[in-house]
């Protein structure tokens, strides 16, 4: 101990004055995800998500240039500015593969899944996430965002190369390119003014 302090100072000092490429990525990435623990509560405290506990049962409303239906195969490709609403969450895509399963003898069609392409965006009232390519999972009720990937909530922002979104808890997982210097996880955050 050190001082009256009741923490062990020596070790905080290394922890913060350990340069991080020197960690194994393990440690790097429980750093993270303590980072997004707390980037978490950081952000409740004024926004906090209206993605989590979305309700993924509320209708789809989709718009495009075109419409390719493949029945057989339980696909629809809508093509040109696609747009998808879904309650308080809006997606744009290039591009949308929508899959569905035809259910009783109304033929009403289900929706499992999304795979949108092209300049992927989700906005919500509280964040948007952006990347070449996602997928919304409607059954587990997960969204995916690859490629140049980056969530913003407010004057906060995170970028990386896949993020995990989960809709029940509100959870993010943000991953960045294992085996490269130049593709980590990135965050730049909003500190709140002093009262």
């Amino acid at each position: 101990m050190v001082g009256n302090n009741k923490y062990n100072t020596q070790n905080s000092w290394w922890f913060f004055c350990t340069d991080v490429r020197d960690l194994p990525m393990k440690s790097i990435k429980t750093l993270f995800a303590v980072s997004l623990f707390a980037l978490g509560h950081a952000f409740s405290v004024n926004a906090q998500s209206v993605l989590k506990g979305h309700d993924t049962y509320q209708p789809i409303d989709i718009n495009a240039e075109r419409l390719e239906m493949k029945q057989k195969q339980g696909r629809a490709i809508f093509k040109g500015a696609v747009k998808v609403k879904q309650g308080k969450m809006t997606l744009s895509a290039e591009t949308l593969t929508v899959f569905y399963d035809i259910e009783g003898d109304g033929k009403k069609p289900s929706i499992s899944r999304l795979d949108a392409q092209g300049q992927v965006s989700i906005v919500s009232e509280t964040e948007s996430l952006s990347g070449d390519w996602g997928v919304y999972d409607v059954e587990r009720r997960l969204i995916t965002i690859g490629g140049n990937v980056t969530f913003q909530q407010g004057d906060s922002k995170l970028q990386g190369r896949r993020l995990e979104f989960d809709l029940i808890s509100g959870v993010a997982k943000l991953d960045g390119e294992e085996g490269t210097t130049n593709d980590r996880v990135k965050g730049s955050f909003a500190v709140p003014e002093q009262q």
